[in-house]
């Protein structure tokens, strides 16, 4: 009776572990997934050049495409200015006895060659430097020091970004959150969001608005005419002196 239980027991774990696996089959396995391939215009804006490469590697990730497939896919999706170009460009390969572009990495290589400069994460990274929050919230201002650290490719420690986050905060702000100390970044972002909070909570509280005059809510005022002005009231009439004729002397 125990061998018998044990064995059910054997089986139930094989079989949950098959399950398992099958479920993590399944749920890897994207490739009957219709995705649609972003397009590619050509325009001189390297961060849309990036953004467009970002979003088909996705896609690539969720199929098992071969280089040369991915590349016939990329250029699939060329449109405008970005379609000419490709097709020059194989044809002066082919012209001149260069070997023809055949991987996903040669692609972004000669991408990244024609439509970001090289002076693009030099001055990204300049941005990068002396950005600062302004009239932005904490929320934007953090999200985009954290978008160019990523497309800058900067790779700094945590309290060199926690002191450069820091830096760009708005000095009333920065000065409530240096009392504090911070070990993670996330932390350090959401109190300085708290604070912004409270503050903004205390200006609109010390300063209240005027309240709005409602013409309903004014003092009754009588509708009679004054006392002086009663029409009621008759006031004296002036005299007229009859008119007197003047007689010539005889």
């Amino acid at each position: 009776m125990r061998f018998h239980r044990q064995q059910m027991s054997e089986g139930n774990h094989r079989r949950y572990g098959q399950d398992r696996e099958a479920r993590i089959w399944v749920d890897n396995n994207l490739g009957n997934i219709k995705m649609r391939i972003p397009a590619f215009q050509g325009k001189s804006d390297p961060e849309a050049c990036l953004e467009w490469k970002k979003k088909m590697e996705l896609v690539f990730d969720c199929h098992n495409y071969s280089e040369v497939k991915k590349v016939k896919l990329a250029a699939i999706e060329f449109t405008d200015y970005a379609i000419v170009w490709w097709d020059q460009l194989c044809i002066n390969r082919r012209r001149n006895g260069d070997r023809s572009i055949e991987t996903w990495d040669d692609m972004k290589r000669v991408m990244r060659r024609r439509f970001v400069p090289a002076h693009y994460y030099q001055d990204l990274y300049l941005k990068l430097q002396g950005l600062r929050q302004g009239y932005k919230s904490v929320d934007e201002y953090y999200k985009e020091m954290e978008m160019a650290m990523i497309t800058a490719n900067v790779e700094a420690d945590r309290e060199a970004t926690m002191a450069m986050f820091l830096n760009g905060l708005n000095r009333e702000i920065a000065n409530t959150i240096e009392l504090h100390h911070y070990v993670e970044l996330e932390d350090l972002v959401h109190m300085a969001i708290k604070v912004e909070r409270q503050l903004k909570r205390g200006s609109t509280s010390s300063n209240p608005r005027p309240i709005p005059q409602n013409p309903s809510a004014a003092p009754w005022r009588s509708n009679y005419p004054k006392k002086e002005e009663n029409p009621f009231t008759h006031k004296p009439k002036t005299e007229q002196k009859p008119a007197t004729t003047t007689t010539a002397s005889r």
